[in-house]
């Protein structure tokens, strides 16, 4: 009781909060020792500036700028009365520190420009951390079709102030979620009312990089045909000196501190074949959702041509002679095929650079499968490099008929006759390439990665890749198996090989502060879910710049993070994704330009372009026929 009466009510107990009551890390030594050396100084209950940006881990939507298992080392004691306030950010904690940005997309209806704008929106809060918030033109005239310059900007005031109170707030004062819905930090009446400096810096401050994570306002318009007359589309060389006068006007108020970038990104098509494609998944999407008649497509098609060649005479596009060399805009010319980009310094905008280079929103799968169960699988251990087992192995053959079949749409042949079972069939015969005029289809150019670990590389070792053609008539290995040590499993460090009761045994702090914050809480010598989230980044990159189907056999964190950042799951919730990534499924997921439209966000709620491939049962089955035939082989009958 002596040590528990020293704390401050303003600062909690550190072990109280880490250690449940039913665990047996409380009474050691050790633990005692711990808890009296970081006694606070104060008594004094009153919040502070410095509890603000303590309690800013605990934000509302999880957006915090270190992880929550380090909360208690800033705080003030004894041996450190004046502790670092914030520590260094790591990679995927970084965002954009401290900066505002806004995004305004440019460019013809259908070029896929809303699409790449809220994809850009999930990478920069997935991988970057940064606060984003999509802004859409065309909700201001209610999605009307007609373009008239007489209603034009009637709403451009209400527009101009969401955008402003989004940008001009600090994370201490409120977080704002994408409904646009204000959720107080929780740290007394009004964080203004605390406006004392933390080791001489303002916590209001918004330019303070070592305070706010910053905030990216993503500005673009689902509907181009009915909004090209509102001056936030920037559709013409006034309109975006117009945009950038309004926003001057939030850096220099004398209320503000803040400063804003203003960065225009203009998609462009000149490629028939691309621009066929978005037209189509248009025409598609409108007839699955009942907006046109599926023998209407013809007409409808034509009429959309027609509209895009009259908004094409009215646009001017960004100019390359020298009247707008003042601007920060990038040219994204056939989805990275070419880009142009003008004053585009600084951290963040040469990563929306390289992200934008990549991504685009034609029609691709990604199929995420987890390794067939291995050796520590059985006995619940963490890590490690362990082989298959037999089941393990049955579910590789099951893989293998899937992705030559499913994936690559291959032909197979046998050169003798089996019985039926997977494992004669494998080997038996092959699989050809199917014709162009083949009933069923001509075969994919698919693609294969795999982590470095044995049980990986095991599960996709019977996959077939035999040589096909390629999208552009060339030889192509389909299926050829590449290696990235990037998807390796999350790295358990001294509890590498240990069971979860080992764990508690051995690591006891380990163990309970995992169960805190698992995202943040790397490992002793080991890794946690945000350095696999920054080790991540280039196969994500890599991953979106693919047409072609990609089949990812590896680990269920790395999978986790994955399945999140494709279904617009927050980063936060990946790791507590318990009932996604299970062994002996693959996860199909078709993305294209409506993708977007079907994401929850929630974990459990998978988006409709997710198709789950269950083979389980099969598996079970499959081994119990085995076990009956050794059995029978065991004892034969007379």
């Amino acid at each position: 009781f002596f040590w528990r009466a020293q704390v401050s009510p303003r600062y909690p107990d550190p072990c109280l909060d880490r250690f449940p009551k039913d665990t047996g890390a409380l009474r050691s030594p050790a633990c005692f020792r711990w808890c009296a050396c970081r006694r606070p100084m104060s008594n004094d209950s009153t919040p502070t500036a410095a509890d603000a940006l303590l309690r800013r881990s605990m934000d509302v939507g999880g957006e915090f700028l270190y992880p929550k298992s380090q909360q208690d080392l800033l705080s003030a004691t004894e041996l450190n009365p004046t502790p670092t306030t914030v520590p260094p950010p790591m990679a995927a904690m970084a965002g954009n520190i401290g900066e505002r940005h806004v995004l305004v997309f440019l460019g013809l209806p259908l070029v896929g420009k809303r699409t790449i704008a809220l994809r850009l929106k999930r990478y920069l809060r997935f991988f970057h951390g940064a606060k984003c918030r999509g802004f859409d033109i065309s909700a201001l005239d209610g999605g009307s079709n007609l373009m008239s310059p007489l209603d034009a900007n009637t709403h451009s005031s209400e527009f101009f102030n969401k955008l402003r109170k989004f940008l001009d707030c600090s994370d201490t004062e409120f977080h704002q979620g994408e409904d646009g819905k204000t959720t107080g930090g929780g740290v007394g009446s009004s964080p203004r009312q605390n406006r004392t400096s933390v080791n001489g810096i303002d916590p209001m401050d918004k330019n303070a990089k070592n305070v706010d994570s910053g905030r990216v306002a993503i500005v673009f318009s689902s509907n181009a045909m009915s909004s090209f007359y509102e001056n936030w589309s920037g559709s013409s060389k006034e309109r975006r000196r117009w945009i950038l006068a309004q926003l001057a006007t939030i850096s220099n108020s004398s209320k503000s501190k803040t400063r804003i970038k203003t960065i225009f990104i203009e998609v462009t098509l000149t490629k028939k074949y691309l621009e066929r494609e978005i037209l189509s998944q248009k025409l598609e999407r409108d007839v699955r959702e009942g907006r046109l008649e599926p023998n209407s497509t013809r007409e409808a098609g034509q009429e959309w041509r027609e509209k895009v060649q009259e908004y094409k005479k009215l646009y001017v596009t960004l100019q390359d002679d020298g009247s707008e060399d003042d601007l920060s805009y990038m040219k994204l010319i056939n989805y990275g095929e070419r880009v142009l980009t003008n004053r585009m310094r600084a951290y963040l905008p040469q990563r929306i650079v390289q992200f934008l280079t990549a991504t685009h929103p034609t029609k691709h799968t990604i199929y995420l499968c987890r390794h067939g169960q291995s050796e520590y699988n059985t006995t619940g251990r963490l890590g490690g490099n362990s082989p298959l087992t037999e089941q393990g192995w049955v579910f590789a053959e099951i893989l293998s008929r899937f992705a030559a079949q499913h994936v690559c749409k291959l032909k197979e042949f046998h050169s003798g006759q089996g019985d039926g079972d997977i494992e004669e069939q494998v080997g038996a015969g092959g699989w050809m390439e199917r014709g162009a005029d083949d009933e069923e289809g001509p075969s994919v150019a698919a693609r294969l990665w795999t982590s470095s670990l044995f049980r990986t590389i095991q599960t996709a070792a019977l996959i077939p890749h035999p040589v096909i053609r390629g999208p552009d008539g060339s030889a192509w290995e389909s299926m050829s198996p590449r290696v990235y040590r990037n998807i390796d499993e999350i790295f358990a460090g001294d509890c590498e090989g240990l069971t979860p009761e080992e764990v508690k045994v051995s690591h006891p702090q380990a163990s309970n502060l995992r169960k805190m914050d698992k995202i943040g809480y790397r490992y002793p010598r080991g890794e946690s879910y945000f350095d696999i989230i920054s080790r991540l980044e280039p196969c994500i990159q890599e991953m979106e710049s693919y047409t072609e189907p990609l089949l990812i056999v590896s680990h269920q964190a790395i999978l986790r993070c994955i399945f999140a950042y494709l279904t617009g799951v927050d980063r936060e919730k990946a790791p507590g994704m318990e009932t996604q990534i299970q062994q002996n499924v693959v996860y199909q997921i078709d993305l294209d330009a409506s993708s977007e439209d079907h994401i929850t966000g929630v974990a459990n709620n998978l988006p409709a372009f997710v198709t789950v491939h269950d083979f389980r049962k099969e598996v079970e089955e499959t081994m119990l026929a085995r076990t009956c035939r050794q059995l029978q082989s065991l004892d034969p009958q007379p």
